[in-house]
Formats: structure tokens, C-alpha cells, sequence
């Protein structure tokens, strides 16, 4: 009783920590795309809901379903980031909130399902009761892999990270510190400012902006430019300021702790509190790089 106690209190604990998602919408679509491939194979070698009594042809009958798969997930996808806005790139995304999204995706696809079994029956003989079996199916079907999935997915990237981070760890607190003035540079001329490389914490993208963030007078302050993050990060080549992030540059001399969870790493700042900047899994190398 006692082990199911702790097994059940480390799930819950699970439930509520971050949830690794796709850095980029290019990787996303691949990764649905891979999984309509599955659904293909997978209902075509299995042959799954009585699909062997099918007359027609069984391999178009499974690409149908893997099809209607990936696009519904990619609309639904498309639905969540850009109309409601929901990011999943930040510590509020949990595992146990991309269950429910996931939840959620398999009730839309079991409804496309139902539509395209009512095609391929001439739309005969097909009511609610199919319509509710479809959706039971779908959902009982694809409910367990997706929980197990999302599991394992989550402690392996865990896992991963944390072991990054203790590499990344071990080359601070860097002893060198660089004092040169760096140009900063606007689209409007009149917000060009120079400033001590020191004093910068982080410059964050926030669309035909970029936000600096710096020490001035005792305090930690904000300036914004109209500029692009690339822009920024071609000007600043060959200093301690590097790129960890699409939206994010950060100053490597300032790096006090690195820490890893499920979603990626993450850097505390000396003199910064209560801000974390994040690292994306392809600037991991060029941020150890510039340490080391």
C-alpha cells in the first residue's frame, strides 16, 4: 500500500512539471507527420475495428486515417498557438496540461474518423451510436501510449538536461571579466546608446524590437530598440554576449547557475533575481563554446 502511495504522489509530483515541447514549428510538423505514419502502418498491418472486413482497399482505407490524423493535429495545433495564444515553451506547460491538450486532439480526430468511416459506408446505416463508439475507441485506443509517451518523454529530457547543465556548471564562476564598450544599434538612429559589456544581462527579441536589459545607477533597467535579434547577433560576434536562444542573447560573464528541467536549460544572472533566461537545445554547443 505504502509503494502505491509513493508510486501515485511521484506521479501526481510528474503531472505538475514542465513538459518539453517542440522548439520550432519545422519540428513539430515533423513529428505529426512521423505519427500519421505510424497510424498508417500501424492500422494497416494490425488491421484493428473489424478494419479486416473491409472491401475495398485496405492500405488507401489506413492512409485516410493516418491523413486525417495529421491534419486535424496540425489544425488544432495551429488553433491553440495562434488563436489562443497558449505557449508551451514555458514552465506553465505541464504534463499535465499537454494531457489534456492531448485529450482534447484525440476527440477532434476520433470525430474526422467517424466522418471519414460514414464515407466509406456510403453514409448508410450510421448514427449516434457508431458516432460515440468511434470517439470511445479512438480515445481508449490512443489514451495509454499517449500518458506512457508523455511520461517517458518528459524524465528522458529531464534527464538529458540536468546532465547538460552540471557540464555547463562546472565552468563557472569564470574568472575573466570583460569591460569593453560595446554600439548598440537602432533602426531610429536617435536610440543608438553605448554601454560597458559588463552592465548587460540579456537582450530579449520581442518582435521588430529587442528589449536590453542592463545594470545602470544601482538598479537594473530596460532599453528598447528597434532591431532584430539577428541583427544584434552579427554586431556582437566575438564578445561575451551570445546568442542561447531564437529570442533571447545572453552575457556569458554574468552566467552565476545553470539548471536543467525537462523543457531545457535554464541560467540565473549575478545581480539578477527572480529572472531565469532560457537556452534552446541548438545553442547549447555554441554557449559551451564560448565558456570553455
Amino acid at each position: 500500500m505504502l509503494k502505491k502511495d509513493k508510486r501515485l504522489k511521484r506521479f501526481l509530483k510528474k503531472l505538475n512539471e514542465p513538459f518539453p515541447e517542440s522548439e520550432t514549428p519545422k519540428e513539430n510538423v515533423v513529428n505529426v507527420l512521423g505519427v500519421g505514419v505510424f497510424i498508417t502502418l500501424f492500422l494497416y498491418f494490425f488491421q484493428v475495428g473489424g478494419m479486416n472486413n473491409y472491401n475495398g482497399n485496405a492500405f488507401l482505407m489506413c492512409l485516410g486515417f493516418g491523413i486525417i490524423t495529421v491534419v486535424v493535429a496540425l489544425t488544432f495545433d495551429f488553433f491553440v498557438v495562434y488563436v489562443l495564444k497558449i505557449k508551451r515553451n514555458e514552465p506553465s506547460w505541464t504534463l499535465k496540461k499537454w494531457m489534456i491538450y492531448m485529450f482534447l486532439l484525440l476527440i477532434f480526430i476520433s470525430q474526422a474518423n467517424y466522418l471519414f468511416y460514414s464515407y466509406l459506408a456510403g453514409f448508410k446505416n450510421i448514427g449516434w451510436v457508431d458516432f460515440w463508439a468511434m470517439i470511445l475507441y479512438t480515445v481508449s485506443v490512443g489514451i495509454f501510449p499517449v500518458v506512457f509517451s508523455g511520461l517517458v518523454v518528459q524524465i528522458k529530457s529531464n534527464q538529458r538536461n540536468q546532465i547538460q547543465a552540471a557540464d555547463l556548471q562546472s565552468s563557472f564562476p569564470k574568472k575573466e571579466i570583460h569591460k569593453e564598450v560595446v554600439h548598440l544599434s537602432s533602426d531610429n538612429k536617435n536610440q543608438d546608446f553605448q554601454i560597458p559589456i559588463n552592465d548587460i544581462f540579456y537582450i530579449e527579441a520581442m518582435q521588430n524590437y529587442v528589449s536590453v536589459c542592463f545594470f545602470k545607477n544601482g538598479k537594473t533597467q530596460k532599453e528598447l530598440l528597434r532591431n532584430t535579434i539577428k541583427n544584434l547577433e552579427s554586431q556582437l560576434d566575438s564578445t561575451v554576449l551570445v546568442r542561447c536562444h531564437r529570442s533571447f542573447i545572453v552575457n556569458a560573464d554574468l552566467i552565476e547557475k545553470v539548471e536543467g528541467n525537462a523543457q531545457g536549460l535554464r541560467l540565473s544572472l549575478k545581480n539578477l533575481e527572480n529572472f531565469e533566461v532560457p537556452v534552446s537545445r541548438k545553442y547549447i554547443p555554441v554557449l559551451k563554446k564560448i565558456i570553455n
